[in-house]
């Protein structure tokens, strides 16, 4: 996926610049932008097996990926059943029609907000650990698997890797416990 990632951002101004003619063309001029960045959405959905192909398979000194990225820009800024348009178009309206007696419905203001939530439980996570007591080993077990992302395979230290699950679960499950209010101390 990193390779993908590379590859994206090396070929994102060509694939920019193929985006701002057809959206030129199709009248949409200052959406370019907005129509690249929802192909390559659509694009990282996909099986990543199938985009490594894409990457992989030479054509003409281009790869296959540039060619479907290409075709994803065209369709999406030229047809007016693509997914880019569908999801943006405008309300159909002429120039007889007084925009301040149109209802327009309401998103809803209150959206959940996921990462802020995800932010919240980690700072909360964080603030119960440094306020328990633990040995250095727990704390750097933890703080390695869990906010790091480690993998006890990569662990730097001599300890086995079943004592390492042993102490990253014990320290989990204390402080699910705090969370909990289920533990006195």
């Amino acid at each position: 996926m990193n390779e993908i990632n590379e590859y994206i951002t090396k070929r994102y101004d060509r694939w920019l610049d193929y985006a701002e003619y057809h959206c030129s063309h199709a009248g949409i001029p200052d959406e370019a932008n907005d129509v690249l960045n929802e192909v390559l959405c659509s694009l990282l959905t996909k099986d990543p097996t199938f985009i490594a192909r894409l990457l992989h398979s030479k054509k003409n000194g281009y790869t296959e990926l540039d060619f479907f990225v290409l075709r994803m820009i065209k369709l999406n800024a030229c047809s007016p059943t693509s997914p880019y348009q569908s999801k943006y178009k405008g309300i159909p309206t002429d120039e007889n029609v007084d925009y301040s007696r149109i209802e327009l419905a309401d998103e809803d203001e209150e959206q959940f907000d996921r990462a802020g939530d995800i932010l919240d439980k980690v700072h909360l996570i964080r603030n119960i650990l440094d306020s328990i007591n633990l040995s250095p080993l727990a704390r750097r077990v933890f703080q390695y698997r869990f906010f790091e992302g480690g993998d006890f395979k990569e662990w730097p230290g001599k300890e086995d890797m079943r004592d390492l699950y042993e102490i990253y679960n014990k320290v989990q499950s204390f402080i699910r416990q705090k969370i909990q209010g289920e533990s006195i101390f």
